[in-house]
């Protein structure tokens, strides 16, 4: 059995005593690790807007943190990022466990909310899922879905046809695809496939909301578990 933790939409700062949205980042960031440090998982996906402010200093402490585990952890990019900076603390978006890859890949637009994989990004995920002889997870921040919150949905992944194409391609290879973006918890499928959201480690938004709307909910992650080919997975919340 392989565990994973998927962590989302963290919204760190480059000060680690500074408060967003009312709210310490770093501190429930803290709090939501170790809870999910205690389902003794093998590896950490970091699924987008991982320090808000995109600064260095930022993206080194979370890098020091989350390897201080000692576990593999795969990073990527979202909206508010700055993906060179990614790239640097944490190398290639791929993870190879003992029974399932993790393939992660960018969606990251300079300037904008949405998402856009292009085609560099859908080669790279076409050439890793031909070439894996194992079961795959596809990691992107942009749901390649509408979750049903209007204004989010406005800000979704832009060739989200063009992904649907590549997953149909490859659909006995994906045992689902892992999102973030949304700060909340969402469950749907594309070709049968499931695609899974994750509350953030930060503010939580409303589902459903049609504008701007932040839910009571409290923070969290989901924790992924990839058992004799079988998938399945749970959401886990702070207290």
């Amino acid at each position: 059995m392989t565990k994973i933790v998927q962590i989302s939409d963290l919204h760190l700062l480059e000060d680690p005593s500074g408060i967003r949205w009312d709210l310490s980042p770093q501190a429930l960031f803290d709090g939501v690790l170790t809870l999910a440090l205690a389902q003794k998982p093998d590896a950490l996906l970091l699924t987008g807007d991982l320090v808000h402010d995109e600064s260095a200093a930022g993206y080194q402490r979370l890098a020091e943190q989350v390897k201080a585990s000692g576990l593999p952890v795969l990073a990527i990019p979202g909206n508010h990022d700055d993906p060179a900076k990614i790239r640097a603390q944490f190398g290639d978006a791929l993870l190879k466990l003992n029974d399932v890859t993790v393939i992660g890949l960018d969606t990251h637009i300079q300037g904008s909310d949405c998402g856009f994989l292009g085609f560099d990004q859908l080669a790279r995920l076409d050439r890793l899922l031909t070439e894996s002889q194992q079961p795959c997870l596809v990691a992107l921040h942009h749901p390649p879905l509408k979750v049903g919150s209007e204004w989010i949905d406005e800000l979704g992944l832009a060739d989200i046809e063009d992904f649907q194409t590549m997953l149909e391609k490859h659909r006995d290879k994906v045992s689902a695809v892992i999102c973030g973006h949304v700060h909340q918890e969402f469950t749907g499928s594309l070709n049968g496939i499931p695609v899974l959201t994750c509350p953030s480690s930060n503010r939580q938004f409303l589902p459903g909301a049609k504008a701007f709307a932040t839910d009571t909910l409290a923070a969290g992650f989901r924790l992924l578990i990839i058992n004799n080919g079988q998938f399945d997975s749970q959401v886990i919340r702070l207290c």
